[in-house]
């Protein structure tokens, strides 16, 4: 069994307010737009700024759109999570922001209760061509949010096994004494 984190939880709580369940019944604009997000797109490294008080992301205009919604991923954190300027920080609490924005970007991309939902193939290579086309992220994207996917539920299949291993090794014991 799955069991979303709070990261996970707080990224279903985010799509369920603005009435998105299912992977392709979305692209970026909708989703800036029903969260107040003002998108822009400039010959430029993607940002999330604030101007005159409004939420406003800028994404690269020379990258792909796949690459556009992974950038909006990460940038979305920064707008959601974050305050100030981030180049004032201390250098190591400019790597912490990032560390949080590229892990909310792989779970804001490719969301975990809608991957669960989808009956993967057989195949590695198959599974990460549907998650790439499905919520339109690139394929090393889709690899690594794959690779993620699959630690934890075998994460929790693993310790699930463990936890059942010892319950029956304390039945023994206890039947012994």
């Amino acid at each position: 069994m799955y069991q979303l984190s709070l990261l996970e939880d707080r990224i279903k709580t985010i799509y369920t307010g603005i009435g998105i369940a299912d992977p392709g019944t979305w692209d970026l604009e909708l989703i800036a737009d029903r969260l107040k997000i003002i998108v822009h797109y400039k010959n430029r490294s993607s940002v999330a700024v604030k101007l005159l008080g409004m939420a406003c992301i800028i994404l690269d205009s020379r990258l792909s759109k796949k690459k556009q919604w992974e950038d909006f991923s990460h940038e979305l954190c920064h707008h959601i999570n974050h305050v100030g300027v981030q180049y004032k920080l201390p250098p190591l609490f400019r790597e912490l922001q990032e560390n949080q924005a590229n892990a909310f970007m792989y779970h804001f991309a490719v969301p975990s209760f809608m991957l669960k939902n989808i009956k993967l193939p057989a195949t590695k290579r198959e599974s990460i061509s549907l998650i790439s086309d499905l919520f339109q992220v690139t394929h090393p994207f889709a690899e690594k949010r794959l690779d993620m996917y699959f630690r934890k539920l075998f994460s929790f299949k693993y310790q699930s096994f463990m936890i059942q291993k010892n319950k029956e090794r304390e039945k023994i014991l206890y039947a012994n004494n």
